[in-house]
């Protein structure tokens, strides 16, 4: 006879298999997430975080620093502009006798991917200035007598630790970053459970990057309206989900795809998913 509690094997055993199982689905998805965006970096964009710093959070940046061709550049949360952008070379400007450029940290990490910590707190100006880099793929610099453009292809890792609905990445950046994930309710052992599952996505990388060069949407327009769609329907936010449908038609777009067996996949064996680049 039931004392009014639940039993292991009863609802509250499955409920909290279920809940298991949903987390390591979340960790899977993140991963996939990771192994994507490492494929073309500068193509995506970038990825946001929400996370407290933590273990689970630690381990899904070493996944994907595995499957990242180049090393990460911290961004330090209150860099100045001319760290940041790029200015006027004091040292070299006095021996040569004329106003001397020096390049920035975005610049110096083009091609490459750039973490920014504790996002949710980076200010409106640090905010636009990183948003404009990322849309127009150069740092332009014209002040104290230099005027320079600097190529910049850089993907972007916003590590957020806001603790409310209020605290967030900022939606300037958001908007350009082709992945959300949140990993707020893992834990290590969830972490520690799907990566002993799922196999390594190193060669899944390294083959998709060898192919995107030649893989091309034939129907740009209506592959990027199908793109907003979905991302509409799933509760993006920011007006840029909208207007991706609207912006470059008839522009070829890459479309990613990679394929994991083991967990994590849909019904088919097959792990997918799709990201328009920046052009």
């Amino acid at each position: 006879m039931s004392d009014g509690g639940t039993s292991p094997g009863g609802a509250g055993g499955a409920g909290g298999r279920a809940a298991a199982r949903g987390r390591q689905a979340v960790w899977a998805d993140a991963l996939l997430a990771a192994a994507v965006f490492a494929v073309d970096p500068t193509g995506l964009g970038g990825v946001a975080v929400r996370a407290q710093a933590g273990t689970a959070r630690e381990r899904w940046l070493a996944a994907l620093a595995a499957a990242l061709p180049g090393p990460v550049r911290r961004v330090p949360l209150h860099i100045n502009d001319e760290r940041l952008l790029g200015g006027l070379d004091l040292a070299a400007t006095l021996r040569a006798g004329r106003p001397v450029a020096q390049r920035g940290l975005l610049a110096e990490s083009d091609g490459g991917v750039v973490l920014l910590a504790m996002a949710e707190r980076l200010s409106a100006g640090t905010s636009a200035r990183l948003a404009a880099v990322l849309d127009a793929g150069e740092v332009a610099l014209a002040r104290d007598g230099i005027e320079l453009r600097s190529p910049c292809r850089i993907g972007v890792v916003a590590l957020d630790e806001g603790l409310s609905d209020d605290e967030h990445a900022p939606d300037a950046l958001a908007d350009r970053l082709a992945f959300h994930i949140d990993l707020s309710d893992l834990s290590l052992r969830d972490a520690e459970e799907q990566d002993t599952a799922a196999p390594s996505a190193s060669q899944c990388v390294i083959d998709a990057r060898a192919r995107l060069a030649a893989v091309q949407v034939s129907h740009g327009c209506r592959a990027r309206h199908r793109i907003a769609a979905r991302a509409l329907a799933r509760g993006a936010r920011g007006a840029r989900a909208g207007r991706a449908g609207r912006a470059g038609c008839g522009h070829d777009r890459r479309r990613l795809r990679l394929r994991q067996t083991g967990s994590g996949t849909t019904g088919d064996g097959t792990a997918r998913a799709t990201g328009a680049g920046r052009g």
